[in-house]
């Protein structure tokens, strides 16, 4: 584990520069993926792919076999209210969906990644890079972090949520300490907003410096 600004080596093992971005409730991994974006970076979004696949017509007969007809709406489309009742306080309904999504998910990000320009470099914002073992697809893993004091407040203060629902949602990923454990860098992120971004337009700075001359597609 390193913690900015001392940064780990910067390879590019291929011509666009992968990084797989997470962290914690709270911790700020959007604020984070904003900032990648203002950097020049493209970024992807793992939950927002997600989305997109519920409302793919060709998983309607499979989530109504694994989930009941009542998750859609009136018009037949996924009510992801109704969805998350049903999974979430479910840690084996949850891994019935995941195991549905993921593979899909995988491959639009694989797609897109494609579709960016030989050179690029790309923020993967994925909450579940470990706990789904993909870290190794990426140039550079890193973790937003924060105290879990400060995530609490920033949750409840986004989400409305209780101190007991952050606790349940916490214990559906891996803990705090162990991503930072895993990661190539470690981002604290208990300043401002101009001070993250700052970081990260450091960071990807270094790594377009870092890039190799010829670079081939992958």
């Amino acid at each position: 584990m390193v913690r900015y600004p001392k940064l780990p080596a910067l390879v590019w093992s291929r011509s666009r520069f992968l990084i797989g971005l997470t962290g914690a409730i709270g911790s700020g991994k959007s604020t984070a993926a904003g900032c990648f974006r203002r950097a020049g970076a493209t970024v992807l979004d793992a939950d927002q792919m997600a989305r997109e696949q519920l409302h793919n017509a060709a998983l309607r007969p499979s989530l109504a076999e694994l989930f009941g007809p009542e998750i859609f709406d009136e018009a037949g489309e996924v009510s992801r209210e109704a969805l998350a009742r049903r999974v979430f306080h479910k840690p084996e309904q949850l891994e019935k969906l995941n195991q549905l999504l993921h593979p899909r998910v995988r491959a639009g990000f694989q797609a897109a990644v494609a579709k960016t320009p030989s050179g690029s470099v790309i923020a993967y914002d994925i909450p579940l890079l470990f706990e789904t073992g993909a870290e190794e697809q990426f140039d550079l893993t890193v973790v937003i972090s924060a105290p879990r004091e400060l995530r609490l407040q920033r949750a409840t203060t986004r989400s409305g949520w209780d101190e007991a629902e952050f606790e349940r949602r916490e214990r559906q990923q891996l803990p705090l300490s162990e991503k930072e454990k895993r990661a190539d860098l470690v981002i604290e992120n208990t300043q401002t907003q101009e001070v993250l971004c700052q970081t990260i337009e450091e960071l990807c700075a270094a790594i377009r410096r870092a890039a190799p001359d010829g670079r081939t597609e992958a």
